[in-house]
């Protein structure tokens, strides 16, 4: 398909990496106008030149940083001078800061404001414009370890569990207005995401590996592309009777047992042996 977004505007936050880039892509190659958010302007420059070359319409009015309300604003009011539309709000940008050398609190607050407070705030700044359309769609990200863990990121976790309620109450309450709220709750994706572990010494490769043997019914991890997707099913005329859907993309995990679970259950995977 193409041109699912034709003449629609969408500010996709933390485009300049992994997620966010290849749904960043995926919207401009169907025709929206794309935001690009993210606080690396070199990557976010070159991202918006990269989707202009081809043919589209990208935009990266400077760093927009979810830590910094007046950084969310800024990207926002540039976007409504440039266009006077927001029609889609995708939101990726996150970060964890589990098990970094710091106090409670400190790890505490960076990873609140970068996976909750940030995308609080640009939903609630961006929903005004929607509102006057009555009109839009809301995709925020969260993740299948919020209530599916294979490890305990407590925090991370716990920020992306918060998004998961912002999208069910905000969707019952903007319903009637024609706004449109869903969440999609990835499963492990390869991204720069894992980079943080590889830095302390993990050998990632061997991590993901034995992830997808041990965790994911599909037997292999995920790649951005594989986001994509369902974020544009998501915010697309495909989903128009869908909100307040918060969605496994996940390899089947989240929805049915992965090999792992499966043995500690008793039960058997298809062709194992049980031995």
């Amino acid at each position: 398909m193409e041109d699912m977004l034709k003449n629609q505007v969408a500010i996709v936050t933390g485009a300049t990496s992994g997620m966010g880039t290849a749904v960043a892509r995926t919207y401009a190659r169907e025709g929206a106008s794309v935001i690009i958010g993210g606080r690396n302007p070199d990557k976010g420059g070159r991202l918006a030149a990269e989707i202009n070359a081809a043919g589209g319409v990208a935009r990266f009015y400077g760093p927009m940083d979810l830590t910094s309300e007046e950084s969310i604003k800024a990207t926002i009011g540039a976007t409504m001078d440039e266009f006077g539309q927001i029609d889609i709000l995708a939101s990726f940008a996150g970060q964890t800061f589990d098990g970094d050398e710091m106090s409670v609190r400190e790890s505490f607050d960076l990873t609140m404001n970068s996976n909750l407070l940030g995308p609080f705030v640009t939903v609630f700044s961006v929903l005004p414009h929607m509102r006057k359309r009555k009109s839009g769609k809301i995709l925020l990200c969260s993740s299948n370890g919020a209530f599916n863990p294979t490890t305990p990121a407590y925090l991370y976790h716990m920020a992306k569990g918060a998004c998961e309620s912002l999208t069910v109450n905000l969707a019952m309450e903007v319903a009637p207005l024609g706004i449109r709220v869903n969440c999609i709750k990835p499963g492990a994706i390869e991204t720069p995401f894992w980079d943080e572990l590889a830095k302390q010494g993990a050998d990632i490769g061997a991590l993901l590996n034995g992830i997808a043997a041990q965790e994911v019914p599909m037997g292999r991890v995920g790649v951005p592309d594989d986001i994509a997707g369902p974020a544009l099913f998501l915010v697309s005329e495909l989903s128009s009777y869908i909100t307040g859907l918060c969605l496994y993309v996940a390899g089947g995990a989240g929805y049915v047992y992965s090999h792992a679970q499966s043995y500690i259950l008793g039960k058997t995977p298809t062709g194992a042996t049980g031995e």
